[in-house]
């Protein structure tokens, strides 16, 4: 199994860097990049016709296999991507974005575009308080790597106008990655089949993931960093070695220095790190004991070392907490005058504007930070005024349909967790009832589900914790913009994991049944979705 999943990762990778090249040639190339818009569909289209016929045929001939099926999954979401890319512009659907006014002038620019301008036009850091400018209050690490990609393609002698087009190939790229990382984590959790097609699908074809690989700001490397933490946890919950420990806190570190909210994983990596530590405690080998000690201060050093290095900077160099840059009380998207209640209970059926289902930005109209959410996951921050007919239809029908989707398999992968944890204890009884011996089957039986019990506490955990951490952001900083989806897009992984859990925990007819309608429910929105997307003609 191994060797084939390192077989899958290279021909994976291929895919996403076949795909991100092209992206840079046609938006780097002065002979490509004034390609037509109907030029590039009817290329993609062309691109795509040959996955079903050939996914058909195979499976006509009973040779279609699940490897063949991932390719095709990430194959089509890559490209899907990609098109989106070569149609977007580097303003178009971009939050915070700024301006550039290119090396040739010393100025500096606020915004996310100003933010990397600046580390490709000087070639440092920002040497002032990052809160005098909007955007670079932010960790450096996405802006640094951009500031270099824009160094690298002006340096191969690509025009500066297109090197900044090719911002977005970064995100390109990182949306790639997250389909690899989530296949990886949908493997280590025990998916397979149908089940594990649809959790994939989830992430290749979101509308909110599709939007942010093309998003120059920092959503998507925080987002794919968060990913990283989730499976380098679970490596260490089946194999507790010191390089999986490293790799967790690297993983959490270099997130924090690319967003500061990616902190919020640390919660329930703590959490089952705790779990851990009651354990070798109640063997009272002081061996084990002083090894884990070790381990746990090797890691909070690691994860803190790299996190906390841009807060620490900011506070030796300019005696600044760390924070962000808010709108006041006379901006459109302030919130702040309605009740808690208003703003995180549940929404009125008024409040849902099921016949107009975008988000406005004003917060007098739509002040809710759920209905935002479900807005911004589906259409971003468009508000398209002139949309009708058929589109608009469309919208009108995947708006309920989303929601429906959206909750019920969040308590469907919270139902699997608790099910998890459920088998492992009702195990656990079973074995301490039989006085298991180290290498009995009963034994290792018992380890594997002592292992999965932990696994399901760790995502039960970080999934709530991330909704928690998105309600009280938004009660902190009470402006429609705080309720974005874009902030919490790792719970897709969660969610993900869930759809992915359903197809083989739940063997009863009538939770197989519940189970098989969600499923549904999850494959339409993505359908429609997509097709939206496809008719819209607002790229």
């Amino acid at each position: 199994m191994n060797s084939q999943i390192h077989n899958i990762k290279k021909h994976i990778l291929f895919i996403i860097f076949a795909f991100c090249i092209i992206t840079v040639l046609m938006q780097g190339l002065p002979g490509l990049s004034g390609t037509s818009r109907d030029f590039i569909w009817v290329g993609c289209i062309l691109l795509f016709l040959p996955v079903p016929i050939i996914l058909f045929c195979l499976h006509k001939k009973k040779k279609l296999t699940e490897e063949t099926v991932i390719y095709a999954i990430i194959y089509s979401g890559m490209l899907f991507h990609c098109c989106y890319v070569l149609l977007s512009g580097l303003y178009d659907r971009q939050h915070d974005e700024g301006v550039y006014t290119g090396i040739a002038t010393s100025q500096v620019n606020p915004g996310h575009i100003g933010y990397i301008e600046y580390i490709y036009k000087f070639r440092r850091l920002p040497d002032f308080n990052p809160y005098q400018l909007f955007s670079y209050y932010h960790p450096p690490l996405h802006y640094a790597l951009s500031g270099i990609w824009l160094i690298f393609l002006t340096a191969l002698g690509m025009p500066e106008n297109l090197a900044f087009e090719n911002l977005q190939a970064l995100p390109l790229f990182y949306s790639g990655l997250l389909m690899l990382l989530t296949l990886l984590i949908l493997k280590k959790t025990g998916g397979a089949g149908k089940s594990l097609y649809l959790g994939l699908s989830l992430v290749a074809f979101h509308p909110a993931l599709t939007i942010m690989s093309g998003s120059i700001n920092n959503d998507m490397l925080s987002t794919l960093l968060l990913a990283c933490c989730i499976y380098a946890a679970l490596c260490w919950i089946r194999e507790k070695t010191l390089k999986n420990l490293i790799f967790t806190a690297l993983s959490i570190g270099f997130g924090m220095l690319c967003k500061i909210n990616t902190a919020v994983i640390a919660l329930p990596i703590g959490l089952i790190f705790l779990l851990d530590f009651s354990e070798t405690v109640r063997t009272k080998k002081k061996s084990a004991i002083l090894r884990s000690v070790k381990n746990y201060m090797m890691f909070g050093i690691t994860a803190g070392a790299v996190g906390l290095s841009w807060i620490i900077r900011n506070l030796i160099c300019f005696h600044i907490k760390p924070g962000i840059s808010s709108a006041t009380e006379a901006s459109v998207m302030y919130t702040g005058n309605y009740s808690i209640w208003e703003r995180i209970g549940i929404p009125a059926l008024a409040d849902w504007h099921l016949s107009f289902p975008f988000h406005p930005l004003s917060g007098d109209v739509i002040h809710n930070t759920w209905v935002i959410m479900f807005q911004t996951s589906l259409f971003s921050e468009v508000y398209p005024q002139e949309l009708s007919g058929t589109p608009l239809l469309l919208c009108r029908l995947v708006y309920p349909l989303a929601v429906f989707a959206a909750v019920s398999s969040a308590i469907l992968f919270l139902a699997a967790q608790y099910k998890k944890v459920d088998t492992a204890a009702n195990f656990a009884g079973i074995c301490t009832a039989n006085s298991c011996r180290p290498l009995t089957t009963l034994r290792r039986n018992f380890l594997l589900y002592k292992e999965t019990g932990f696994e399901a506490i760790f995502l039960s955990a970080g999934y709530l914790a991330f909704l928690f951490s998105f309600a009280a952001f938004s009660l902190k900083y009470p402006y429609t913009c705080s309720s974005d989806f874009r902030y919490i897009a790792i719970c897709l992984i969660y969610i993900a994991i869930g759809l992915a859990d359903s197809g083989r925990l739940y063997s009863d007819k009538t939770w197989a049944a519940v189970s098989r309608i969600v499923r549904l429910s999850v494959w339409g929105t993505l359908f429609l979705s997509t097709l939206i997307y496809m008719v819209w003609n607002q790229w």
